[in-house]
């Protein structure tokens, strides 16, 4: 009997399962492949091309949005986070324009360099390509389906049936696999009018429908909020005035914009990581807290060594208000982060909050997955916002764009606070932000443009896919999580038809799966939990559980635990047979 894979999607998930998984094949004995099962690989992607993905598709973005992480950290192999760096510096020549936008420290091989996201995406095709041909050279069959949508799943006999939709011409037709992976990346709300668009993407879009002159509103002040605002002023250009400091000439009508969040908080800058090691936030101290808790972790007792672990590097109590709610112009904090990212405050020029944090990036998932639901809640409530701020930190290149923007008048940061409003006034054709300003008085600000940039959503239940919403309604999987609390311990979770009154219900909105496997913890026909899908999910979908869920080491460090599930699970089988 054969073994069928299915992989919905064809981006970076689907181009790091696939090539882990063929890696890891390769690397067992002719002995044991000859065993094995035949195994079929099936690769369903809505667009023509497998690889790139939505976010580094040279169809959605510019030449000038360039990636947020390091290249150095963005390879598809799980053992060599730098492939995707060496695999640009093998393709330079290729390249016109590919000089780094900011350094890590000039005496590291592969220092830190943001390339266009473009580049990435041709990365991302070649290593499909590799991992193609490498499957084929094993025996493995690999079928891509190209402009087809699966849209429902269902498990019978042992088997699970996709239903399929081929978008060129609207037919179905059904196949089945014995294992699942959902890889289906990003999705956003369609759009509606021609007014508010609900995604920044395509990046062309905008530029063509929002027209010169006018006062736009983006929701978010993050990341792709900075790249709306790059996408839409690059009518005019920048350059360097005699102090080396980049001034913006803006076009003859050129677009203004507001920025609005909850918090009103720009990404920090990426700066150089010292040589301090950590002595409190180190791995060993975070298993012993987990010991001492009966395998979770108090969201105090971390920050507790965060706390000492910084106070050790500073030599000083940190101010923590002064972190959460900073005060002072945006522009002035803007200046101030790239300034610390130009020269540091560590010995040797480097940032020691972010040598400090960059230490512990291998623990966040597992600490954010020990919290119980009680402390995840308030993590998500109080600390989200700034703790992406620090750890999803911006290129110093796209920085230095922004403040020029803000100098020139072109962009303001305004703060929502927690209680505000976001309605469509029909009667005067525009949105309407409704909040209290810095002086405590109520706000009413309109709009006729607005751009929704607040990156993906949590919740499932806003994908419009027909596969998600088919999921969600016949309950095939769980967007919510319970446990049992009792006398201040955590009990095993709860069945999902059990309700006790000291029971802990949060419902982040992500696909609930199980982090030992990325199996989807689904409910039985009596309402039991099953964590033996056979059905696994990676990426967005996940973040209310998995942190990193979106970031390329998070997506590479997941499809490595499948890959690695699924050959010890032939091996099983071939045993069994």
């Amino acid at each position: 009997m054969g073994f069928t894979f299915a992989i919905i999607g064809g981006g970076l998930t689907a181009t790091s399962m696939l090539y882990q998984f063929v890696e890891k094949l390769r690397q067992e004995s002719d002995q044991i492949l000859a065993k094995l099962p035949k195994i079929q690989i099936q690769i369903f992607e809505k667009q023509e091309t497998f690889g790139p993905g939505f976010p580094h598709s040279d169809r959605n973005v510019l030449p000038f949005h360039i990636t947020n992480m390091c290249a150095k950290d963005m390879g598809i192999r799980l053992e060599n986070p730098a492939d995707f760096q060496e695999w640009v510096t093998d393709h330079q020549h290729h390249y016109k324009e590919l000089s780094p936008h900011f350094y890590d420290g000039a005496d590291d091989p592969y220092p830190c360099v943001h390339y266009p996201r473009a580049i990435m995406g041709a990365y991302l095709k070649e290593k499909f390509q590799e991992a193609y041909q490498n499957a084929q050279e094993l025996g493995l069959a690999v079928d891509l389906h190209m402009q087809s949508e699966v849209i429902d799943l269902e498990e019978k006999h042992d088997k699970i049936r996709l239903t399929v939709k081929q978008l060129e011409s609207g037919s179905t037709f059904s196949c089945v696999a014995d294992r699942v992976l959902l890889a289906t990346g990003h999705w956003f709300r369609q759009m509606v009018g021609s007014a508010y668009f609900p995604s920044p993407w395509p990046a062309e879009n905008l530029r063509q429908k929002i027209p010169q002159g006018v006062k736009i509103a983006v929701i978010g002040t993050s990341l792709s909020a900075i790249e709306v605002v790059l996408t839409l002023t690059s009518d005019g250009h920048f350059i360097r005035d005699d102090a080396n400091r980049l001034v913006f000439v803006p076009s003859a009508d050129p677009r203004r914009f507001a920025l609005y969040s909850r918090r009103g908080l720009l990404p920090k800058v990426r700066g150089k990581t010292g040589t301090y090691r950590n002595t409190f936030l180190t791995p060993e101290n975070l298993e012993r807290l987990i010991m001492e808790n009966r395998g979770y972790v108090r969201l105090e007792a971390v920050l507790d060594l965060l706390n000492s672990e910084l106070k050790a590097a500073y030599g000083h109590s940190i101010n923590w208000q002064a972190v959460i709610n900073p005060t002072g112009a945006p522009a002035d904090l803007l200046q101030q982060y790239l300034k610390d990212a130009r020269i540091g405050d560590g010995p040797d020029g480097d940032l020691i909050w972010q040598t400090v944090l960059h230490q512990s990036f291998d623990m966040i998932r597992e600490i954010y997955l020990r919290l119980s639901l009680e402390d995840r809640k308030h993590f998500d409530k109080e600390y989200t916002s700034v703790f992406f701020t620090h750890a999803a930190t911006q290129p110093a290149i796209n920085a230095e764009k922004l403040l020029a923007l803000m100098r020139c008048g072109l962009v303001e940061v305004l703060k929502l606070g927690r209680s505000y409003q976001f309605v469509k006034n029909d009667s005067k054709g525009i949105y309407e932000f409704i909040y209290q300003n810095s002086a405590g008085q109520r706000q009413r600000d309109g709009y006729h443009y607005v751009v929704d940039a607040r990156g993906q959503a949590k919740s499932v239940q806003s994908d419009p896919s027909l596969l998600m919403q088919n999921l969600v309604k016949r309950r095939i999987v769980q967007i919510e999580e319970r446990q049992h609390v009792q006398s201040g311990k955590i009990q095993a979770t709860m069945s999902a038809g059990q309700q006790p009154s000291n029971s802990v219900v949060y419902k982040p909105g992500s696909l609930r799966i199980d982090p030992r496997t990325h199996c989807i913890i689904r409910r039985d026909s009596g309402g039991q939990t099953n964590q033996s899908s056979p059905i696994y999910a990676v990426g967005a979908m996940t973040r209310g559980q998995i942190i990193d869920a979106s970031m390329a080491r998070g997506i590479v460090q997941s499809t490595a635990t499948i890959a690695n599930g699924l050959i010890r699970h032939l091996k099983t089988h071939q045993k069994q047979a």
